[in-house]
Parts: C-alpha cells; structure tokens; sequence
C-alpha cells in the first residue's frame, strides 16, 4: 500500500497502543489517520508481551484503565470479531518478606474501592490454588480472581483491522527517519517512503519512544529493559490452568495455560534501545533456580524454548500519556510491560484528548511534565 501524503494525525508504532489509538480515532469520526509501522503489525514489544490482564496497580488511574480494558476484553471477540482468548485465571502475588505486605494491603484497599476483587490469602489458601507451591517460607499472599489474560496479537489484528475499515491507513515496512517542524510545531514527517503533511503526530513507539522523541527535540526519559519468558515441554505434572503467579521477593513468575509452563526470571536489563532483542541463554539458569524454589516439582520438566522482549520504563514506573511541549506532538509510551492490558483505555483516552481538547477521566499521574520538576 502506498503512504498516504497527508493526515489529520500520523501514529508512529503499530503496536497495540498505536493500533487501538488509531481505531479510536477512526471509529469517532476521524478517518485520514495514518500508523507508520517500521516492521508488522504488533512485530516489537507487543508480539513479546505475556498478555497478563490484573487490576492490581498501586493507582487510581491505572486500576481504572484496567477495569476499562477487561470489559473491553470481555466483549472483544463480539466487538471485533477475532478471539483474543480472554480467560481469568486470576493473578497471585507471593509474599514472603513483611516489608511488602503493608504496601498491597494500601493497594487493596484503593483497587476494593474502584470495585475491583483483590484480597489477601493464606500461605495455605494460596497452596489450594497452586498445589505445587512450596509455601513455608512465605507469610502471606495477594489473590485477584478477576484478573487473567488474552492474546496480544489477536487484540492488536482486531484493533487494526477495525481501524482500517473505517477508513485508517496503516503502512508497515516504513520507518519514520524524521518529524518535521516549522514556527515550534509539528508539521509532518519524513518516512522511508517519502513525506506525510499532518498537524498531529502521535509517538506509539513503545521500546523506541525516546529516539523517535528526539527526532522531535524532545528528551523522553523511557529506558528499555529486557525480560525474559522461557517455556517447557508439556508438563501435565501440573495441571493447568494455573494462575498467573508472582514471588515478590525474587520477581519470578509463571502460568500454565495448556500443556506448557511459562515462566520468567523477572530480569530487568538496560540493552539499550536496539529493536532486535536477543535472548541470553545463561538466562535460564536464573529462572530455573527461582523456579525450582518456589515449584520443587518442576525440576522435572524441561525447557523448550524462549524469547525476550524489552519493557519501556519510566522513571517512576507510571505510562506518559500527553502533550510532549512541541505543539502537536502527543506522547503514547513507557508503559512498562503493561501497554497490552491498557490498551483499549488508552486508545479512547487518547482519542478523547485530540478531538474534545481533554480526555474525560483525570490523566495528570501520567503527565509528561512531572519529571521536569
């Protein structure tokens, strides 16, 4: 498909953030937006994302977006016509050193008050729900039974093909080499398939964000760090569906969904921003040893394979949703492994802010401003 010349409003990433903004945007009436994708649709980070769904943040606005998302979820394969494979298995947080309880127990009290189902369990009530659990080093636990998961590529094909059918173009195997400005503000950019003139340009870039905000004289404190999933041979020793489950202490976590385990070492490693994200096999090393403390069983199972993706982080661990300063140019990112499960609320919120001048629900803990000061 040939690059349009011009749009009302350019999205860089066609990620699913960029994706669900894009048919936001689309579906309120705005059909000359243009995604600019330097590889395929959901190629980057979101095709590495585990797809985890929970209700468990420490914010008001973060616990609001997600319970947006899960009614979107919950409807998606009606609204959009492609399964995600919604399922809630639910999200357990293994808590073994007392320092952490009191920071859930703050968090439970706001996410029980936004409505949402989260409460803390006993070593023993946790063992019920995963019977292979090594519980005696633990004092507690943390269980949201409405949490789960979804398909992120499926949620990001129906964004997009939604999107496209009213009216959006999205262009891939086109990268954005530059974002033109004239008199402080955003006219345009430049593609490796010639120019697009618009008045708006959004950055979706996830793990990119800052080198294409530089690209418009903006410094964006988003700093990948990658991650690593590994998962085994079948392993019907455990049956599944098991929850996705969290040891605070050492941030490893696993799930079992069908016949395999997943499971990750919660590694969190500055690599810079390079887009092609290789795996470290001594990596496995890591997350068999937290595994086998927490699962004594899974000694026996063998790992299959991997993949690594890279986690767009900020600062103070919270998204950058907002105008970036240089006039038109609107920021999407660093949202820190969970622009997935946020993405049906950022799409709208967004879409919100550009046609109505602000969004409807208090955006301000994601302002890009906060940490000029």
């Amino acid at each position: 498909m040939d690059t349009p010349k011009t749009a009302s409003v350019v999205i860089i990433g066609g990620g699913v953030v960029g994706c669900s903004v894009a048919y936001h945007l689309a579906r309120r009436g705005l059909r000359d937006v243009v995604v600019v994708e330097r590889e395929t649709v959901g190629s980057g980070t979101t095709s590495k994302a585990a797809g985890g769904i929970r209700v468990q943040f420490p914010i008001e606005a973060e616990i609001r977006f997600s319970l947006e998302s899960i009614k979107v979820f919950e409807r998606f394969s009606d609204e959009f016509g492609v399964d995600p494979g919604y399922k809630k298995i639910g999200y357990l947080f293994l808590i073994s050193e007392p320092k952490h309880l009191p920071g859930f127990e703050e968090r439970i009290a706001l996410q029980r008050r936004l409505g949402a189902d989260v409460r803390v369990i006993t070593p023993d009530d946790a063992r019920t729900l995963v019977p292979a659990l090594r519980v005696n080093d633990l004092i507690a636990a943390v269980w949201g039974p409405g949490d789960g998961l979804a398909g992120p590529a499926e949620v990001t094909a129906g964004f997009a093909r939604r999107a496209r059918e009213l009216g959006a173009k999205i262009v891939e195997g086109v990268r954005v080499t530059s974002i033109e400005r004239a008199g402080g503000r955003v006219t345009g950019v430049t593609t490796s398939d010639g120019a697009i003139a618009a008045p708006r340009v959004v950055n979706a870039a996830g793990p990119s964000a800052a080198r294409i905000a530089r690209l418009a004289g903006v410094e964006l404190p988003v700093h990948p760090r990658r991650r690593h999933i590994f998962f085994t041979e079948p392993f019907p020793a455990i049956p599944g569906p098991v929850p996705l489950t969290t040891d605070v202490s050492s941030g490893f976590y696993f799930r079992k969904e069908l016949e395999q385990v997943l499971l990750s070492p919660g590694d969190v490693e500055d690599i810079g921003e390079d887009f092609d994200v290789s795996m470290d096999p001594g990596k496995v090393e890591d997350a068999v040893q937290k595994a086998v403390h927490r699962l004594p069983m899974i000694a026996d199972a063998r790992i299959a394979g991997g993949w690594a993706g890279l986690r767009p982080l900020t600062p103070d661990d919270h998204a950058i949703i907002g105008w970036s300063g240089v006039e038109g140019f609107f920021l999407a990112v660093g949202f820190g492994g969970h622009g997935f499960q946020h993405s049906p609320a950022t799409g709208r919120y967004v879409s919100e802010w550009m046609l109505d001048g602000k969004p409807s629900m208090d955006l301000s803990p994601f302002d890009p401003r906060r940490f000029a000061k």
